[in-house]
């Protein structure tokens, strides 16, 4: 697949502080990464250096094969496409308008326009003017501004900003879409690490400026397999049986804590003719207490 981002040994600093130390970030064509940390991680900054709004101290940023500079970045930046911090527009004009700059500067053709307002939900809004928009209505139309022309890379900033539950939704397979039925790859941060899983295949968290973790959503989770409840006729008398404390009941479960099959078939054989097994379940830890657990680290 085609290698869409490549940075090697990024560094930026401000006031002699160092806030991004990257040694590898890799994003391919038809995935969606997916950008964590707190607020001062870093995230926004990376994104302004990928775009060239910001200058870098060191290393190399490759887009679309072609490392940026001052000479190349205008025109490297027509194919992608940004929305970082908050949108940006004439609140003047209208959603339409907007768009109208937007591909006058990209060299994109006109029929897009509808067709993108249609897409990000404001097809019947296009008209009025931006000043008037609701907050989640100015959020669709910074997406769509970003996303119009088919950029090969879109890059989001908490794009779900201002959005209700509903229109999350509709941003989510918005974006699944867009990566499934075109070549666009999407670099995207949200605060809402739910969000984050539900969209990406691959995941950077990024912890005082350095990534901490780099690579798929699915490696992250084998590395963090799910662990083990179980419920029983009798909970105390499990837990005396297993030689288990108090502190592992949550609510009406046992929490066994991570186990093979091996562990499992093991205490299921040991408990028979004690209590009844009610239920056995396997439950993955969210994203965003896997994120907390490793920020306190």
């Amino acid at each position: 697949m085609e290698k869409i981002l490549e940075i090697k040994n990024l560094k930026k600093s401000y006031n002699n502080r160092r806030v991004l130390d990257i040694d590898s970030l890799k994003i391919e064509e038809g995935s969606i990464y997916g950008l964590i940390g707190k607020n001062g991680a870093g995230k926004s900054t990376l994104m302004k250096l990928i775009l060239g709004l910001v200058k870098k101290d060191d290393g190399e940023i490759k887009v679309f094969g072609q490392e940026t500079n001052s000479n190349n970045q205008k025109d490297l930046n027509k194919n992608l496409g940004a929305l970082i911090e908050s949108p940006s527009f004439y609140d003047h004009l209208s959603g339409y308008e907007n768009l109208e700059i937007i591909c006058q500067m990209k060299g994109i053709k006109k029929e897009e326009i509808l067709k993108t307002l249609d897409l990000v939900g404001l097809n019947n809004v296009g008209k009025k003017k931006a000043k008037e928009y609701s907050l989640g209505m100015k959020q669709r139309l910074g997406i769509a501004m970003a996303v119009i022309g088919s950029p090969k890379l879109l890059i989001l900033d908490e794009p779900i900003n201002g959005l209700d539950p509903q229109g999350i939704e509709e941003m989510r397979n918005l974006f699944k879409n867009i990566v499934k039925n075109t070549s666009t790859s999407i670099l995207i941060s949200s605060h809402i690490l739910d969000e984050i899983e539900k969209i990406s295949t691959h995941i950077g968290i990024l912890k005082n400026g350095n990534l901490t973790y780099n690579g798929s959503l699915e490696e992250y989770r084998r590395l963090h397999p799910p662990y083990i409840s179980l419920l029983t006729s009798d909970n105390k008398k499990t837990l005396s049986l297993l030689d288990l404390g108090e502190d592992n009941i949550d609510g009406k479960k046992i929490i066994l804590g991570k186990m093979t099959n091996q562990d499992i078939a093991d205490i299921v054989n040991f408990l028979a003719g004690k209590v009844d097994i009610y239920r056995i379940e396997e439950e993955k830890e969210s994203l965003e207490k896997l994120f907390i657990e490793e920020s306190r680290s």
